[in-house]
């Protein structure tokens, strides 16, 4: 019995490293781990209040930009609206 929880807790030692790729984000757009998070918004607007509920992504492969409120779904963040 001993035997198994040495094996197990060394299986659970080998693991560890590879947690954070794991857990990493997976891009909606192209389906890679390459989602980081982002300290704000990408079009921030000077003198308006930030919503702490809402957190901005990028992705490092295909440079899309994403947006999620609270727990909520990945949602692209449009282009055209930064332009105008």
């Amino acid at each position: 019995m001993k035997d198994s929880h040495m094996l197990f807790v060394l299986l659970a030692i080998l693991v560890t490293p590879f947690l954070p790729f794991i857990l990493k984000g997976k891009c909606p757009n192209c389906s890679r781990r390459k989602l980081e998070s982002l300290e704000q918004s990408p079009q921030a607007v000077s003198g308006v209040e930030p919503n702490p509920f809402v957190s901005y992504f990028s992705c490092k492969n295909c440079q899309a930009q994403f947006m999620r409120e609270r727990s909520g779904p990945l949602q692209r963040i449009n282009d055209e609206a930064a332009v105008s």
